[in-house]
């Protein structure tokens, strides 16, 4: 049977078949620790900067390796291989002593020879050929680099994403913050709608409103913008529309609604007293306007003028010009000056008039200062879940302390002193003079000596301060706090003051003389235990928040400064 250049271009194209599901194997492998490599690259920077999540490093690791391990098994399939390169790298191979290539090259005539020559040439190459297995010269195996290579890369990614990172709850805060100032964007734009949408606001009015909110909206829209920043802006915002709610107007409202309780029992102003009741003056001013003495009874007059100069006693203090306007109407009617009365009033429905439309700017200024507060708190507590646990057990660590012991002791005579929740031991025997130690509430102990007779022994102790109580904060006791300094009280001077009798009349305030054994009182100032003043601390902060003495921007800060420092 006479061999064909066919039949070994067939036999070689298997080889070459073989030889890319080899390759792609093997490319694939390259490709795949190439991602793994680059994915890790990229959870280094995670460690240096809070630009990625756990959750996107993951993504990005499977990514890189997908797209690693794709690229290289394609690249296996679709690289260019001639015939004549790979008859040369098979002859080589498989030991086959350049029949191949020698053959293909006779094919295409590069070689002068005899038609039989040639002939069996083409035969000895196609029987050599037939004889090869090219699954067993050339197995599918990774070289013991490659692989290693692949599992350090493998393991150098899993440990980087198990091992904590401090940059991701960095990160997840970030993000928070920002999510939580795009809201309070959505919240200024709608705040700023419903005040172009009032129609009891003036142009003026509304352009006074919405300036603060625009200028803020634009610039919570910077992305670059920190969490300090996006508060200022806010504290800036709010300040700005404070100083445009008036605290005058608003108590006019109050007043008027007050006066509005005893407009509306009289029948002639019972529409206007509803409509202050219901804060509705523009309302009023209209049912104002529209009160007509001149078709009133005498009668009538008389209760309409005692009714006005009610409600103008009522208003001096708040609003003293409609005060005067009403005091004029009820004294024209009076004196039966229906025209005068009539001036008067429509007078006051002016002014109450405008006073609408100052308590509309007023009330619409506060109700927005007040929304950009809440949404100032929300910036400021954005991302600060993950640290609770953190604050807590800080707190719990600050609570700890150990109790300090007074004691007083007398060599003949029982001493005597008092000192509200003191603390220690006091003991006395037999007669003579002695001395006491005593330490207030409001953090000053005091030293003195006294006389008295008489045998026995006095004890003094707080349960929660005696060392050894391990009390702790769930033991359903008190727990042992460590004494502070404290020269002074926020808010008060403490507790009562302590005096002690002196060798002659007992007279508070005059000099004490005894003899004993005394300690000296500790240098720099006394000390009280943390759990006795925290709670007037404590009031003094929230007395600060609540009357607008703390900063704005300090407000969340001290609020959860005393939450994780209580007891």
């Amino acid at each position: 049977m006479t061999a064909s250049i066919r039949e070994l271009e067939t036999t070689v194209n298997g080889w070459v078949t073989w030889f890319r599901i080899r390759q792609m194997v093997n490319w694939s492998a390259r490709g795949l620790m190439l991602g793994l490599m680059i994915a890790f690259g990229f959870t280094l920077v995670a460690r240096l900067r809070a630009v990625l999540s756990l959750d996107q490093l993951i993504q990005i690791t499977i990514i890189a390796g997908v797209v690693g391990f794709a690229w290289g098994a394609l690249m296996a399939l679709v690289w260019p291989y001639s015939r004549m390169s790979a008859a040369r790298y098979f002859d080589l191979t498989f030991g086959l002593d350049e029949r191949t290539s020698t053959a293909f090259e006779l094919a295409q005539q590069k070689i002068e020879a005899p038609d039989w020559w040639l002939q069996r040439q083409l035969t000895d190459a196609v029987d050599a050929a037939s004889g090869v297995n090219p699954r067993a010269l050339l197995p599918v195996r990774l070289s013991r680099m490659e692989a290693l290579a692949l599992v350090v890369a493998a393991a150098l990614v899993a440990a980087s994403l198990l091992i904590p990172n401090e940059r991701f709850a960095e990160l997840a805060q970030q993000q928070a913050v920002q999510q939580a100032i795009a809201e309070e964007v959505e919240q200024l734009e709608a705040i700023r709608n419903q005040i172009e949408e009032n129609p009891a606001l003036t142009e003026e009015q509304q352009g006074e409103l919405t300036k603060p909110l625009e200028e803020a909206i634009e610039e919570l829209q910077n992305p670059d913008l920190t969490q300090e920043q996006a508060m200022s802006v806010l504290s800036q915002t709010q300040m700005e529309l404070q100083q445009l709610a008036d605290p005058s107007v608003l108590q006019q409202t109050q007043a008027l609604q007050s006066a509005g309780e005893q407009l509306s029992q009289n029948e002639q102003t019972q529409a206007l007293g509803e409509a202050l009741q219901n804060n509705d003056l523009s309302g009023a001013a209209e049912a104002l306007g529209n009160i007509d003495p001149s078709q009133m009874t005498a009668a009538e007059q008389q209760q309409l003028a005692q009714t006005l100069a009610q409600a103008a006693q009522d208003l001096q203090a708040t609003d003293p010009q409609l005060a005067e306007q009403l005091q004029q109407a009820s004294e024209a009617l009076q004196q039966g000056n229906t025209e005068a009365a009539q001036q008067a009033l429509q007078q006051a429905s002016q002014t109450l008039s405008q006073t609408a439309s100052q308590v509309a700017q007023a009330q619409a200024a506060s109700q927005a200062a007040n929304q950009v507060q809440q949404g100032q708190g929300q910036i400021a507590q954005a991302g600060q879940q993950g640290q609770q646990g953190q604050q807590g057990q800080q707190g719990q660590q600050g609570q700890q302390g150990q109790g300090q012991q007074g004691q007083g002791q007398g060599q003949q005579g029982q001493g005597q002193g008092q000192g509200q929740q003191g603390q220690g031991q006091g003991q006395g025997q037999g007669q003579g003079q002695g001395q006491g130690q005593g330490q207030g509430q409001n953090g000053q102990g005091s030293n003195g000596a006294g006389q008295g007779s008489g045998n026995g022994s006095t004890t003094g102790s707080e349960a929660g301060n005696q060392p050894g109580n391990n009390n702790g904060p769930n033991d359903g006791g008190v727990t042992t706090y460590e004494p502070i300094y404290s020269p002074y009280r926020i808010g008060g001077s403490g507790g009562p003051e302590v005096n002690l009798p002196d060798n002659g009349n007992g007279q508070p305030g005059e000099e004490i003389v005894g003899e004993g054994p005394s300690r000296p009182p500790t240098q720099g100032g006394s000390q009280v235990p943390y759990n006795q003043v925290y709670q007037q601390y404590n009031q003094a902060a929230q007395n600060a928040i609540e009357n607008g003495e703390a900063p704005v921007t300090l407000r969340p800060v001290i609020k959860d400064y005393f939450s994780s420092l209580e007891p």
